[in-house]
């Protein structure tokens, strides 16, 4: 190389020069370049070394000039390795409004997801992500150490129409890469970090990532599984983030030092945004919740609240946690207490609490260790909330419970409650009882779940059925799935459900129904005997069984089919279905009368030949109408021929003589 320097150069002009040094930029190596003076004799030879990935953190202006100026003439499969990652480039190139989406990694397939392999040039891709308005979504998996990463931050930067980012790798010191990005893309509001097992340096980089001043609203690093250490890095700089309204931390490995420090960038911040906080599944316990609590109560607009499977918590815990439900600035409205190890004792602490939250709407119990004692105090503290949606659930010690059952039964009364989760061996027949007993005049309950609850039979069923016949039943759904459900059980249900207008399913499964069950079904939803009785079946369910259920009968399909139209239109393609050959003999009393009535109901059946099982053709269906009109002939003779000849006498008679015709038809 220093024989080379010493070698005198060819003379070249400016112009050429400029073009050699132009080209260099393509090399991350030594490169020899010349350097053209005003002196034409001075040409000097410099030693250039083109920076790489190591060397800088970002694309410089020059750089982005460079893609700039070659954007509209590059060849996109010169810089890509496939024909896929050379079709991402070129959407992007044209502001494709379809591509709104981009992932980057090694081992992807979808459309939109550009695969790194050796021979793609990632510093276009940045250029073309940073210029495009189209992209809202950038997900970045793990890929080759490609030598064009700095240049494609660089690129990344200049964007500012993404809004959700995801990175699924330890970008290590290039996590300061995104510093840009972040300060500038007013749009961002959701990064989402999905890295495995952070350690304290990747936690470290983050948190000094975190500190720069963002946009961002939602904040998710689900399943990072951090540890308090690591935690804690991050926790210090989510002070700097008052605006994010939402925190998902759950599944983290997060616990007491975790919580305090969390609880302390809480405390810390002014007037914090925070809407919803994810703890779920990590190691909080009473201590940790206590010091939580404290930068809780700062968090004046926090409506959700998860803390389940956090099995440490105890009545303790859940006493520091009342306290924040009781604080005059809680507007929460979701509040997930799943399997905390809470007992009757807890639950009549939380309760005291939460008769001072009306705001709240859900709450989930299930999973604990809540008795009959623990139901009474809940059904106590929870009528004075705004609940929509109650879940207690795998309590199995409410299988033993009456007087909280019947508690819970007005609670569902008094309330507007509309989802009530009893799943999973909580109640029995006798339970099942006392809650229909409470629960008489319940006009709002939309949703029942007794799923697996396998000590509810025929009895207890027979029970839920007087709700169902209610007039202020507002039941759309019941779940019954792992519940052994038998003949009398069907049947039961079957005869809770005449008249019923508002369940639409009815679920079940692994059932012993046979025939029998399987006809109470049948004759629910069509009765045959009679038109009449086609026409007051029940026209409003629309599913009946479920998983693990032997195949219903092609009938009740065929019923529950024609119960997705309108209720109408549903009683006419069962009338249609069933009676072919319509009776009209009692119509007959109301003499002619009702003939219009008939012809209009069969223009009005007309348009649902198609839907009928029969599949009927439009002149099979006019020899129905003529059918119809015969049978009134042969049914009124002499009120049929007096009608048409006195017709004919009314015509040929004078206008000043009249005959009187007895027109009580």
């Amino acid at each position: 190389m220093a024989a080379m320097c010493r070698k005198k150069p060819e003379k070249r002009s400016r112009c050429c020069i400029e073009k050699m040094m132009l080209r260099c930029v393509h090399y991350d190596l030594f490169i020899v370049v010349f350097h053209y003076t005003t002196n034409k004799s001075n040409i000097r030879l410099f030693l250039v070394y083109y920076q790489t990935s190591k060397d800088t953190d970002k694309m410089d202006v020059q750089d982005y000039e460079y893609y700039e100026a070659r954007a509209e003439d590059v060849k996109l499969e010169d810089i890509t390795s496939s024909e896929q990652n050379a079709a991402i480039l070129a959407m992007l190139r044209d502001n494709d409004p379809d591509i709104t989406y981009i992932s980057i990694g090694d081992m992807l397939e979808g459309f939109f997801d550009f695969v790194v392999r050796e021979g793609d040039d990632l510093g276009w891709l940045g250029y073309f992500i940073g210029r495009s308005k189209q992209v809202k979504t950038l997900y970045i998996g793990n890929f080759l150490d490609n030598l064009k990463m700095d240049a494609f931050f660089g690129g990344l930067g200049h964007n500012r129409s993404i809004q959700n980012l995801s990175i699924n790798i330890d970008l290590g010191e290039r996590f300061q890469s995104l510093v840009p990005f972040l300060r500038n893309n007013k749009s961002l509001s959701d990064l989402i970090f999905t890295i495995y097992d952070i350690g304290l340096q990747c936690a470290r980089n983050i948190a000094k990532l975190l500190g720069q001043h963002s946009s961002l609203k939602c904040l998710n690093f689900e399943q990072a599984d951090f540890g308090d250490e690591m935690f804690v890095e991050i926790a210090t700089a989510l002070s700097t983030q008052p605006q994010t309204e939402e925190l998902n931390l759950s599944m983290s490995n997060i616990g007491r030092n975790g919580c305090v420090a969390l609880g302390d960038a809480l405390k810390g911040m002014r007037n914090p945004n925070l809407v919803t906080l994810d703890l779920g599944r990590n190691d909080v316990d009473d201590e940790g919740l206590h010091a939580l609590v404290a930068g809780l109560i700062n968090c004046h607009n926090l409506t959700s609240l998860c803390l389940n499977e956090n099995e440490l918590i105890t009545g303790a815990g859940l006493r520091s946690l009342s306290t924040l439900v009781q604080s005059d600035n809680c507007c929460l409205e979701h509040l997930d207490l799943e399997q905390t190890n809470m007992d009757n004792d807890g639950a009549a602490v939380l309760a005291a609490g939460l008769a001072r939250l009306p705001t709240l709407k859900k709450i989930h119990l299930s999973n604990n260790r809540i008795g009959d004692q623990g139901l009474q105090a809940l059904a106590g503290g929870l009528v004075r909330c705004n609940l929509e949606e109650l879940y207690l659930s795998s309590n199995n010690m409410l299988t033993q419970s009456v007087i909280g059952m019947r508690s819970l039964g007005t609670l569902l009364q008094r309330t507007n409650i509309h989802l009530l989760s009893l799943c999973i061996d909580t109640v029995n027949d006798e339970g099942l009882q006392c809650l229909v007993d409470g629960m008489a005049n319940c006009c709002r309950l939309k949703k029942l779940a007794l799923v697996y609850n396998h000590s509810i039979t025929a009895v207890g069923l027979r029970s839920l059925s007087s709700l169902l016949l209610s007039e202020r039943c507002s039941l759309c759904t019941l779940l019954l799935n792992g519940v052994n459900l038998d003949d009398d059980g069907a049947t039961a249900l079957a005869n809770g459900l005449i008249g019923n207008e508002s369940l639409k399913t009815l679920e079940f499964s692994r059932s012993v129904i046979t025939e029998r069950g399987r006809a109470s079904f049948s004759k629910l939803l069509c009765d045959t005997s009679s038109v009449n009785n086609t026409y007051f079946s029940n026209h409003t369910l629309e599913k009946i069984g479920g998983y693990g259920v032997y195949a219903m009968p092609s009938n009740i399909v065929e019923y529950l089919t024609f119960n997705k139209l309108q209720n109408c239109a549903a009683a006419i393609c069962k009338i249609l279905d069933s009676h072919p050959d319509i009776d009209i003999e009692p119509l007959l009393q109301w003499k002619l009368k009702c003939l219009p009535l008939v012809v209009r109901w069969l223009e009005k059946a007309k348009p649902y030949l198609g839907y009928t099982y029969m599949c009927e053709a439009e002149e099979t269906f006019q020899c129905r109408e003529l059918s119809m009109v015969y049978k009134f002939v042969r049914g009124m003779p002499l009120l049929t021929v007096d009608g048409y000849h006195g017709k004919k006498m009314k015509d040929v008679q004078p206008k000043t003589k009249k005959r009187k015709f007895d027109l009580t038809l």
